[in-house]
């Protein structure tokens, strides 16, 4: 049964000569679970997940480009996914006014493939809201700044920027500790990723306070092949010598 489905599965991906994380599913779940099928199609990392509430951008994005069952231009699809590598891999954690309004529209591109769907439109408000600020912090316990009009302007609050920000710097962190488990990169170039998120926390304190547990994950990760190699020269040392 297991085989028949994975056939199955093969025949509506779009890349069937990519790889598929087949260690995301549980096959014994995929006549009785869609999403255990759906997660076939995802980046890998979410056997754990068990409904798209608790899934991150990218991998909801790589089931839509990467199963046929989604009629979408793929192309709109592909450069939402790009501008979310480049935020991510972004060396000074920062993007440009313009880089935001290209995204915008790429963006709202993207939500045109989905108009005929109810919840999209529901929430399509709120998302042209958020994409259209200028990501100035209004804090209402602060005077207002001399020709700055709240009222009419486009603003966020702090706690708004927070939970965005939050939420990219764990994403980013979790893609930092699957290219170190599986290791895809060079250790180097995951400490000093590494290195520049802590930079970035040094002077966030909130954002620190709530990321130390991803934080010491990836760290602890990064700290075990320096400890095998420690132990390997004693290992091999000559009985009778220090």
């Amino acid at each position: 049964v297991c085989a028949e489905w994975k056939r199955e599965i093969l025949k509506h991906h779009t890349s069937r000569n990519g790889d598929v994380h087949w260690g995301n599913c549980r096959p014994v779940r995929w006549p009785v679970d869609a999403w255990e099928v759906a997660k076939a199609f995802m980046p890998r990392g979410l056997a754990d997940k068990t409904r798209p509430e608790e899934c991150d951008a990218v991998a909801l994005l790589s089931l839509i480009n990467s199963c046929d069952h989604f009629e979408v231009d793929r192309k709109k699809v592909t450069e939402v996914i790009k501008c979310r590598n480049e935020i991510m891999h972004s060396s000074e954690m920062k993007v440009s006014s313009v880089w935001l309004r290209d995204f915008q529209m790429k963006i709202q591109n993207f939500l045109n493939e989905f108009k005929n769907i109810p919840e999209i439109v529901a929430v399509y408000s709120q998302i042209e809201k958020l994409l259209t600020s200028d990501w100035a912090v209004y804090i209402p316990e602060e005077d207002q700044p001399d020709g700055c009009d709240y009222e009419t302007g486009v603003y966020l609050s702090e706690h708004q920027v927070n939970e965005i920000e939050m939420e990219l710097l764990k994403e980013k962190l979790q893609e930092l500790y699957l290219q170190a488990k599986g290791q895809e990169v060079l250790p180097e170039e995951i400490l000093n990723q590494l290195e520049v998120v802590k930079e970035f926390l040094r002077n966030n304190e909130d954002l620190r306070n709530g990321l130390t547990e991803d934080m010491q994950k990836l760290d602890s990760l990064h700290q075990q092949p320096q400890k095998l190699d420690s132990k390997e020269p004693r290992a091999q040392t000559p009985e009778g010598k220090a």
